[in-house]
């Protein structure tokens, strides 16, 4: 057998002998342990054996805790060198390979064959190629999309993704590369649409409650003839989504207009841009008379007009 000269990649540090010495060290220690993780992996199998067609759970976890706490190991730890001893059968496992290595392999179907070939241009297998080729993360990302996997997986909580998102979009830089994405700008849109329609919908039934609701008098009888209240236009407890949905959309944009309408400065806007705002109107116009159409007779197509004015894009300011 030829001997392979170690070379050292520090040599200002190691000669080749001793960084050979320490690599030859090392192996023998890993191989030790690996020893180590499969013995204590086959000792739950020899106490409980392995039980094929179906999981039978047989107290497992009950009697390896109580093992477990007996020689001083974290239960969930003697758990993974069960399965991993399951995965590999003493004539199959390789003793130059680590047992993080083997552990990352044993879901695959093939692995007996994948664990003799090494990836090309490795001598042996590392922990993170053995992950990489079980499609899983690797301990230390290299590629963009293996950081991102691992941001996904420390966010999987929407509470966590929450206060995530919020810290990075007060970075300036973050922000704006986020929205100059166009799916981008429309995901933001659609939820703050959304929020919008939520918002106006509660207060519209609000309103409708607070109208329903009897005058409070002194119990002396009344000169001035009352109020007439008005009756809710629809029980919005019953009412479906798109009901509520067209009624919060129209609530938002009149509550829109009412607040933005008294505060225009509309001695500033140039004729480009009073065009553009009417061109618009129009197109909303046009919208409106499409739904009191298809809520008056049920036909929700659109003649050739109306698409033309409804896709027509406005004037540039």
């Amino acid at each position: 057998m030829v001997k392979t000269r170690v070379v050292s990649p520090f040599p200002k540090k190691f000669t080749d002998r001793q960084w050979g010495r320490f690599i030859k060290q090392g192996r023998e220690l890993i191989e030790e342990e690996t020893q180590v993780q499969f013995q204590l992996g086959d000792i739950t199998l020899k106490m409980i054996p392995k039980v094929d067609g179906g999981p039978r759970d047989r107290g497992v976890f009950v009697i390896l805790d109580r093992y477990a706490d007996e020689i001083g190991i974290n239960v969930h730890t003697l758990i993974t060198y069960r399965h991993v001893a399951m995965a590999w059968p003493p004539e199959h496992r390789v003793a130059s390979v680590s047992w993080s290595v083997h552990s990352a392999l044993a879901a695959l179907e093939d692995r007996f064959e994948i664990i003799q070939r090494p990836p090309k241009g490795m001598d042996r297998w590392t922990e993170d190629a053995a992950l990489r080729k079980a499609h899983r993360l690797p301990r230390r990302q290299l590629t963009k999309e293996e950081k991102l996997d691992r941001v996904r997986t420390l966010l999987r909580e929407s509470e966590n993704a929450v206060g995530a998102v919020e810290e990075m979009i007060r970075r300036p830089d973050v922000a704006h590369k986020v929205m100059a994405s166009p799916s981008n700008q429309r995901i933001l849109y659609r939820a703050h649409h959304e929020q919008r329609l939520q918002a106006a919908a509660e207060r519209f039934t609000a309103a409708q409650a607070r109208g329903e609701e009897p005058d409070e008098g002194t119990g002396q009888e009344q000169t001035a003839a009352p109020s007439k209240q008005r009756e809710p236009a629809v029980n919005y407890q019953r009412a479906s989504r798109e009901v509520l949905e067209l009624i919060g959309s129209g609530t938002a944009f009149l509550v829109d207009l009412q607040r933005m309408i008294p505060n225009l400065h509309v001695g500033e806007f140039t004729d480009r841009e009073i065009r553009a705002v009417l061109d618009n109107h129009r197109r909303i116009r046009a919208a409106l008379d499409w739904c009191d159409s298809a809520l008056a007779t049920g036909d929700k197509s659109m003649d050739e007009e109306l698409a033309r004015i409804l896709s027509e894009g406005g004037e540039e300011l």
